[in-house]
Protein backbone atom coordinates (compact mmCIF):
# COMPACT_ATOMS: atom_id res chain seq x y z
CA UNK A 1 0.00 0.00 0.00
CA UNK A 2 1.60 3.48 -1.02
CA UNK A 3 2.55 5.69 1.59
CA UNK A 4 0.49 9.08 1.42
CA UNK A 5 2.48 12.26 2.99
CA UNK A 6 0.79 14.41 5.78
CA UNK A 7 -0.45 16.95 4.95
CA UNK A 8 -0.46 20.27 6.88
CA UNK A 9 -2.70 22.70 6.91
CA UNK A 10 -2.44 26.32 7.00
CA UNK A 11 -4.75 27.07 9.65
CA UNK A 12 -3.22 24.59 12.25
CA UNK A 13 0.43 26.37 11.33
CA UNK A 14 -0.58 29.96 12.56
CA UNK A 15 -2.03 28.75 15.70
CA UNK A 16 1.27 27.78 16.54
CA UNK A 17 2.60 31.59 15.16
CA UNK A 18 3.02 34.63 16.60
CA UNK A 19 0.44 37.20 15.80
CA UNK A 20 1.49 38.78 12.70
CA UNK A 21 4.36 41.48 13.39
CA UNK A 22 4.91 40.08 16.65
CA UNK A 23 8.73 39.07 17.76
CA UNK A 24 8.64 35.70 19.83
CA UNK A 25 8.43 37.15 23.25
CA UNK A 26 7.14 40.64 22.20
CA UNK A 27 4.99 42.71 23.96
CA UNK A 28 2.55 41.60 20.92
CA UNK A 29 1.95 38.41 22.58
CA UNK A 30 1.39 39.36 26.20
CA UNK A 31 -2.17 39.73 26.65
CA UNK A 32 -3.69 43.19 27.16
CA UNK A 33 -4.15 42.60 30.95
CA UNK A 34 -0.87 42.06 31.38
CA UNK A 35 0.07 45.16 29.72
CA UNK A 36 -2.64 47.11 31.79
CA UNK A 37 -0.79 45.70 34.92
CA UNK A 38 2.90 46.74 33.38
CA UNK A 39 1.19 50.20 32.42
CA UNK A 40 -0.45 50.96 35.87
CA UNK A 41 2.92 49.97 37.39
CA UNK A 42 4.70 52.38 34.87
CA UNK A 43 2.13 54.91 36.35
CA UNK A 44 0.69 55.59 32.89
CA UNK A 45 -2.61 57.98 32.38
CA UNK A 46 -5.65 56.84 30.45
CA UNK A 47 -4.70 53.32 30.47
CA UNK A 48 -7.94 52.31 31.38
CA UNK A 49 -9.30 53.46 28.02
CA UNK A 50 -6.59 52.03 25.69
CA UNK A 51 -6.46 49.38 23.32
CA UNK A 52 -4.23 46.70 23.74
CA UNK A 53 -2.08 48.80 21.00
CA UNK A 54 -2.23 51.78 22.56
CA UNK A 55 -1.18 50.39 26.07
CA UNK A 56 1.78 48.83 23.68
CA UNK A 57 2.93 52.38 22.08
CA UNK A 58 2.29 54.05 25.53
CA UNK A 59 4.80 51.20 27.38
CA UNK A 60 7.87 52.07 24.52
CA UNK A 61 7.40 55.16 25.00
CA UNK A 62 8.12 54.98 28.67
CA UNK A 63 11.22 53.14 28.51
Amino acid sequence: MPKTPMKSSKSAQRRTMAPKGAKSGGMEARTKEDLYREARKAGIEGRSQMSKSQLISALRRNR
